[in-house]
């Protein structure tokens, strides 16, 4: 499991014998996927090829490692019902049908709706989750069509009032599934991915009195728990909405470019899946130790590059430190 999560900066001073020693500042590991221009892994990289900035200072790599790996441990794909509309969850309804069959790590591949009203319905569910029409056979993706048809007959249905009317209630809803997500993902060793595809939330929500709420810091926090339990998180937009604004793209630029995953603008499941495994086997662990910082609580932006020609970098973009006590 990597340590990206909310840091400890605190130094601590020994004494002993009249002589003090300073105890060594706890390391970040940040993950960093390294691919080629065509997309191919790259399986050679050095410290030598990266840079790491913390808050625009130039950082000292402290270590470097690939993570050997066939594809993720757990992929889960979570169909949005309560952000997407009709039109939308027909299109994303259909694409899983035709692209399920096909995916890669059929093995480790999940699949939930989030309803209308907040909840999750399993369709294949990561054990020990119960319920929903979850088959415990390896051919369940096979025969999808059926399974999917009978879980959208029984929750495809418009949301309740108060969660479309009351996007600070959709906020919450939305939250606390994907929290619960993580959750039962987080069991898992090993890199996990998510696949969410939705319009997503906004990162600002107006009340009365034109009083605006800025939903930055929880979602940083939530992509700060989901780096803490190894997932990535990769999003989808059918992009049929006619109503869908910046604010939904902030945040999901937000959760995935904190837990070094990417964003789609597309209907096409299997097109995300395979980037995802793809990125699971070109990824490696970089190490460096952070610079102490007064302001606890703040979040500090990362940045990894590399000079090396015709090489993509794709790795988280910050933390927080630690909180005040």
């Amino acid at each position: 499991m990597r340590s990206r999560y909310l840091l400890i900066l605190t130094a601590v001073w020994l004494y002993s014998g009249g002589a003090q020693a300073q105890s060594p500042l706890p390391s970040l590991t940040l993950n960093v996927v390294a691919t080629n221009s065509d997309g191919t892994p790259v399986t050679n990289l050095t410290a030598n090829d990266l840079k790491v900035t913390d808050d625009g200072a130039k950082q000292e790599i402290t270590a470097l490692r690939p993570n050997p790996s066939h594809g993720p441990t757990a992929l889960v794909i979570l169909f949005d019902l309560l952000n997407l509309n009709m039109a939308a969850r027909g299109v994303v309804w259909q694409s899983i049908k035709q692209a399920m069959p096909e995916m890669p790590a059929s093995d480790a591949l999940y699949l939930y709706l989030l309803v209308k009203d907040g909840s999750l319905y399993p369709v294949h569910g990561l054990p020990p989750i119960a319920g929903g029409e979850q088959s415990s056979e390896a051919s369940w993706i096979q025969n999808i069509g059926p399974l999917l048809n009978t879980a959208m007959n029984k929750v495809n249905q418009l949301r309740p009032t108060d969660l479309e009317t009351q996007v600070n209630l959709r906020f919450q809803a939305t939250y606390n599934a994907l929290e619960k997500v993580r959750g039962n993902m987080a069991v898992i060793p090993g890199r996990k991915e998510l696949i969410w595809a939705t319009y997503g939330i906004p990162s600002s929500i107006r009340f009365a009195g034109n009083n605006w709420f800025d939903c930055t810091p929880l979602l940083r926090q939530l992509a700060a728990r989901y780096n803490q339990s190894d997932i990535a998180i990769y999003t989808l937009d059918p992009g049929v909405n006619l109503n869908r604004g910046q604010l939904n793209r902030d945040t999901l630029d937000i959760l995935t470019g904190m837990t070094g995953g990417r964003s789609f603008g597309t209907s096409d499941i299997r097109e995300a899946a395979v980037r995802a495994v793809a990125d699971a086997r070109a990824s490696y662990s970089l190490t460096y130790v952070p610079p102490t910082d007064e302001h606890a609580g703040k979040f500090r932006k990362v940045r990894v590059t590399s000079e090396r020609r015709g090489m993509h970098i794709q790795a988280e973009e910050g933390y927080f430190t630690a909180p005040a006590h």
